[in-house]
């Protein structure tokens, strides 16, 4: 009986390895591009689906998914923290208000109309907030 031999093991797995590159890149050329925020959207009112955005004062959405969050005269930090985090933009009001607290930007958040990107981080969304 004969052991294997080391040059055919060897040879067996260089021929696995180029099998399985040679599938890879079959199987990955086929691949499409991610959508844009913008094509997501589209393409969902297309299906009929309904944005909660749509018919609203507060918070509108742009046509490449961005949204404008509208900052009124009354609201205050912890307000606008709330409204912020309850639509999902903000993970955590309380992050929110320890920043305002710690950069003492408790009145700089002024009124008017921001546009926030669903990849705005929280320092970057109260750099808007406070034209800062």
């Amino acid at each position: 009986m004969k052991l294997i031999d080391g040059k055919s093991v060897l040879l067996g797995m260089g021929i696995g390895i180029i099998i399985t590159a040679i599938l890879a890149m079959i199987f990955f050329s086929g691949v499409e591009p991610k959508l844009s925020d913008a094509e997501i959207i589209q393409r969902a009112r297309e299906l009929g689906m309904t944005d909660k955005y749509v018919e609203r004062d507060d918070i509108r959405r742009n046509p490449d998914g961005s949204l404008i969050f509208v900052v009124y005269e009354n609201d205050d930090f912890t307000s606008v923290s709330k409204r912020l985090y309850d639509e999902g933009i903000i993970e955590s009001s309380i992050e929110f208000d320890i920043i305002i607290k710690k950069e003492k930007l408790e009145n700089a958040i002024k009124p008017g109309s921001y546009n926030i990107s669903y990849s705005d981080n929280t320092k970057t969304i109260i750099q808007k907030l406070t034209q800062q």
